[in-house]
């Protein structure tokens, strides 16, 4: 595969995270389909946890698929990398909902 033809494969799988967040009807049944890791970022603040953002792995192995919270997603592949936040607003909508929903079972 060439290079150009790789740099459009990382595009190609960034459209479809991004399509999958937008069309999210239910935040369990994605977590359930989708997703195999979640991480958290926090912060200590006036001797107080917070949670600045979740990080959610869609993908591992080649290539690597991965978003947060803040709509940011990334796509590693072959040494490569696609790394945009979305401008789409379902997505974000979406990626709200999540985070949202694993603060309330999480904490914020």
């Amino acid at each position: 595969m060439s290079r150009d033809e790789e740099r459009a494969e990382l595009l190609r799988i960034w459209d479809g995270i991004e399509t999958r967040l937008a069309q999210m009807t239910d935040v369990v049944d994605f977590i359930d389909d989708n997703v195999l890791e979640i991480t958290r970022e926090q912060y200590l603040t006036d001797g107080k946890w917070v949670t600045k953002l979740y990080t959610l792995v869609t993908g591992t192995g080649g290539p690597h698929v991965e978003f947060n919270t803040n709509g940011q997603i990334s796509v590693y592949w072959a040494g490569d990398r696609w790394e945009e936040v979305t401008r789409n607003k379902a997505a974000i909508r979406n990626a709200n909902r999540i985070e949202d929903y694993l603060n309330e079972i999480y904490g914020s």
